[in-house]
């Protein structure tokens, strides 16, 4: 699938992505990230809200941060389908100001982990293919 990038002084990448079958959404890849997230704003367009019992704190790169988890039924970049996915949600209006894009969240270890993912910088592609 094609990709974009954010600029070339932010080299992020931007993808499509459907979860439950709304979308697209613009997700940054992130093969760093433990967990897929999606933005508070696209969990309320989705209907999905956190469970009492999920955690409230998590930690990312930059230190803690507010994420809840749930769990999905389904995220989808080109033809690759994940069902009953976790996924983390919560507040990417910081990130998205810095990047100049409206982030509807970012694709994580959570669904990478059933491919092997290929990165074609000069091309703008993204592979993902079952091992």
């Amino acid at each position: 699938m094609e990709f974009s990038l954010v600029s070339q002084e932010k080299p992020i990448i931007l993808i499509k992505a459907q979860v439950n079958g709304q979308g697209p959404f613009d997700f940054a890849v992130d093969t760093g990230a433990s967990t897929t997230v999606l933005s508070r704003e696209t969990a309320e367009k989705l209907g999905i809200s956190e469970s009492p019992s999920t955690p409230k704190k998590g930690h990312g790169c930059c230190g803690e941060v507010d994420m809840a988890l749930t769990k999905v039924d389904s995220v989808q970049v080109g033809d690759n389908v994940e069902k009953d996915i976790e996924v983390a949600f919560g507040d990417l209006t910081a990130i998205s100001k810095a990047l100049g894009v409206n982030l509807g969240g970012i694709l994580g270890y959570s669904f990478m982990k059933n491919y092997k993912v290929i990165i074609d910088y000069p091309n703008k592609r993204l592979f993902f293919e079952k091992p």
